[in-house]
């Protein structure tokens, strides 16, 4: 009897670890996979709600989640997960802990000491759900990364078992290594929107603007204020360029959360006296450098000149950082074009906003202009 339950537990396993490939070659980015999976799962583990969620491998913070059938009549469901598992509840970091496991996969029973009712996880989470019961999962891809974390819930009367928690462990690396292929598979179609044009200020002799690009105004307006003020962080980077003389690249925050890079440097020959071109773009988050380190398996020099090329550094500037000549850093550049399938700085920049740092939009941003929140927004069915 039990080589009979143990032939019918490996077949599931197998039937799970096929189909999960099949859906892994099938769909085109994270959120079309996760769906798949979990209706793969869906059919041979019954489950009443589940979440399958892409995550950032240097941090195991959650970057985006796909759920079926889980409803947020309170609003804050986004928020009550994170204060769980990124505060300092004793329940905190659960799939940080659960990562350190080799079988990734654990019930909430055997997480939590005493009797699970009393536990916020249930409280806030299972019993407002009408949910009983719950495995939590974490996904790795071949390179032994973790790409992505999951959930799955079911109602009173209905516990997961051993069997269940054994099978979704064996299919849990299938299930992050197609996490990791849709986001390779997924950056080629982020499409960048096209701008309005460039967004530039020019501030003349006297330190009054005589004129903006509808870009830059855009930019500025966002910074709150009346018509003057708005203008107050370009008149300042322009003053400051008057008085270093040197190109002057500063950061400020739009009103929305946003941050930006301003440069001001010499528009005309008349050095730091005569008028001065003030230039706005979009900042990057920091923890872009390790999600796509690892994505495309860089090289350590090759992160290090990444970092430093979405800081909006030259090559010369580079170059004196890392004690390394201009052509040195141009042959990392290279590869870097070459891995991550892009031809130069501009397209490689846009790649990474709108593949990377475009879909974190909707989550909570950190003290550095860095995504810290675990939700994408727009991607619950």
């Amino acid at each position: 009897m039990a080589d009979k339950r143990s032939v019918a537990a490996n077949r599931t396993v197998e039937a799970l670890r096929s189909s999960i490939r099949d859906a892994a070659l099938a769909t085109d980015n994270p959120f079309d996979f996760a769906q798949a999976a979990l209706s793969v799962i869906r059919r041979r583990i019954p489950f009443d709600r589940g979440m399958v969620g892409t995550a950032d491998p240097a941090t195991l913070m959650i970057t985006s989640a796909t759920m079926v059938d889980v409803t947020d009549p309170t609003g804050r469901a986004v928020e009550i997960v994170a204060e769980l598992e990124y505060g300092t509840s004793p329940y905190a970091n659960t799939y940080g802990r659960l990562a350190r496991k080799p079988e990734g996969a654990q019930m909430i029973r055997d997480a939590i000491d005493g009797d699970v009712r009393d536990a916020l996880p249930y409280q806030q989470i299972l019993e407002p759900l009408g949910m009983d019961d719950e495995v939590r999962l974490v996904f790795r891809g071949r390179d032994n990364r973790v790409w992505g974390g999951g959930t799955l819930m079911r109602g009173p009367g209905h516990r997961f078992g051993d069997a269940d928690v054994k099978a979704l462990a064996e299919i849990a690396r299938e299930i992050g290594e197609g996490l990791r292929l849709s986001l390779i598979r997924q950056a080629p179609q982020m499409v960048a929107e096209v701008s309005d044009g460039p967004a530039v200020v020019i501030v003349g002799e006297d330190d009054e603007v005589e004129s903006v690009t509808p870009r830059a105004l855009e930019f500025l307006d966002r910074m709150g204020g009346d018509s003057q003020v708005r203008m107050m962080p370009a008149v300042a980077a322009a003053v400051r360029f008057r008085n270093s003389g040197d190109v002057v690249v500063t950061r400020m925050r739009t009103a929305d959360g946003e941050w930006l890079v301003l440069r001001a440097g010499r528009l005309d020959g008349r050095g730091a006296a005569g008028r001065v071109v003030v230039t706005l773009e979009p900042a990057h988050p920091a923890q872009v450098v390790a999600l796509v380190t690892d994505l495309y398996r860089l090289t350590a020099r090759e992160s290090e000149v990444l970092g430093h090329v979405l800081a909006c550094e030259t090559r010369a500037e580079i170059g004196q950082r890392m004690f390394i000549s201009p052509y040195t850093v141009q042959d990392h550049l290279k590869s870097i074009y070459a891995k991550i399938g892009v031809n130069s700085r501009q397209e490689l920049v846009a790649h990474l906003f709108f593949a990377h740092h475009l879909p974190h939009f909707g989550a909570p941003v950190g003290p550095d202009g860095s995504f810290v929140g675990t939700t994408r927004s727009g991607q619950n069915p």
